[in-house]
C-alpha cells in the first residue's frame, strides 16, 4: 500500500447525522481484513522455530469485578470481548469506556439499545514514524486466537506470525497481551521482515482495572492521535460493539469531527443499513438492522470519563 506523508490530516467543524449505504473507500481492503477473526489459520512451521499454539485462558469479558467505581464484568465465557456492566440513571444506561489510547469517557444511551450485551473491543491504527504508506490496523478478533495448528514463527516475546485468513490478505501478527490478544493482518504484498520486527518489538498493551486494552508503541512506531485520519478512514484509537451478524457500532474520539469527510469502509461494505454522526467529539458509526441503527445514532451521548485505573 502506497501512501504520502498528507494522508495523514485531522477532522474539521462538527457537521450533522448522516446516513450512506454504499461501500467506502481508502483503506478499505486492511479494514475488511483486520475485522476477520484470527481463526481457520492453516500451520506453516518452519523447523526449530515453532512456539506451541497460544494456551486457552479466561477472557476479558471473565475478568472478576474490580469494585469501588468500576463497572463489574460479565460471566460470558466469549473470547476476546469485553462486557461490562451498564449503570441506571433516568431511564439510560451509562457504561465507562477507555479508548486503546487511555482516553477515557462516559457513554450513555437509552435502556434497552443493549450496547453492554454486543461486547467491545478494541482496534487502533499506526504505522512506522516518517513511513504512513505501511499504516496498518490493528483489531482485537472477537473469536480469539485458533487453537489448532501451528504459526509460521515467533517474532519476539509473545508475538507470533501466521499465515493469512484468506487468499486476498497477507500474513497475520498475532500480539498476546494477556488476558487480550491482537491481530495485526499484513497487506497481501507484506512488510519487509524488519518492518514486522518494529512492530513486534515496539508494540505494548497493558489492562486497566475495569478490563479495557490500552496500547502505546515505542519509536520509531507511532500510533494514531484521536482525530487523524489516513485517507477517509478514521486512523486512532477505537472501540468497536458488535460484529458480523449483530449491529456493529465503531465509537472513536473525533475533536472538530466532521461526519461528512469520513468514510469508514468496514461499516459501508456490510450491505446493511448505515448511519454516521459526530456526538459529542465522537465520531459513531453503525450498520444492522434499521430500526436499532438509527435508536443508536440519535441515542448516544458522551462526557469525559474517569482517569483508568492501570
Amino acid at each position: 500500500m502506497a501512501g504520502e506523508r498528507d494522508d495523514i490530516i485531522e477532522t474539521g467543524r462538527p457537521e450533522g447525522a448522516r446516513r450512506r449505504t454504499g461501500a467506502g473507500a481508502g483503506i478499505a481492503v486492511l479494514l475488511v481484513l483486520a475485522a476477520v477473526t484470527v481463526s481457520g489459520l492453516l500451520s506453516g512451521p518452519e523447523p526449530g522455530e515453532v512456539p506451541p499454539s497460544p494456551p486457552s485462558r479466561p477472557s476479558p469479558s471473565s475478568a472478576a469485578p474490580t469494585g469501588g467505581a468500576s463497572p463489574a464484568l460479565s460471566d460470558d465465557p466469549a473470547p476476546n470481548v469485553l462486557r461490562p456492566r451498564a449503570r441506571h440513571r433516568d431511564g439510560r444506561e451509562i457504561l465507562d469506556l477507555v479508548f486503546p489510547d487511555g482516553t477515557a469517557a462516559e457513554l450513555s444511551y437509552p435502556a434497552g439499545l443493549g450496547l453492554a450485551e454486543l461486547g467491545v473491543r478494541p482496534a487502533y491504527g499506526g504505522w512506522p514514524d516518517g513511513r504512513p504508506g505501511l499504516f496498518r490496523l490493528l483489531v482485537a478478533p472477537s473469536g480469539g486466537p485458533e487453537r489448532d495448528g501451528s504459526p509460521i514463527r515467533s517474532m519476539a516475546e509473545r508475538v507470533t506470525l501466521w499465515p493469512p485468513v484468506s487468499p486476498a490478505e497477507g500474513d497475520v501478527l498475532l500480539f498476546d497481551f494477556a488476558p487480550w490478544y491482537v491481530a495485526l493482518h499484513d497487506s497481501k504484498e507484506g512488510m519487509a521482515f524488519e518492518d514486522r520486527l518494529l512492530w513486534a518489538r515496539g508494540l505494548r498493551g497493558r489492562t486497566t482495572g475495569n478490563g479495557y486494552l490500552v496500547l502505546t508503541a515505542g519509536p520509531p512506531l507511532r500510533l494514531a492521535r484521536p482525530g487523524e485520519l489516513f485517507g477517509e478512514e478514521p486512523a486512532g484509537p477505537q472501540l468497536w460493539f458488535g460484529g458480523a451478524r449483530e449491529t456493529l457500532v465503531v465509537m472513536a474520539p473525533m475533536p472538530g469531527c466532521d461526519a461528512g469527510r469520513i468514510r469508514m469502509a468496514m461499516i459501508g461494505e456490510r450491505r446493511r443499513f448505515s448511519a454516521e454522526t459526530c456526538r459529542d467529539g465522537v465520531y459513531v458509526a453503525a450498520s444492522g438492522e434499521r430500526g436499532h441503527v438509527e435508536r443508536v445514532i440519535d441515542g448516544v451521548r458522551f462526557r469525559p470519563g474517569r482517569t483508568p485505573v492501570p
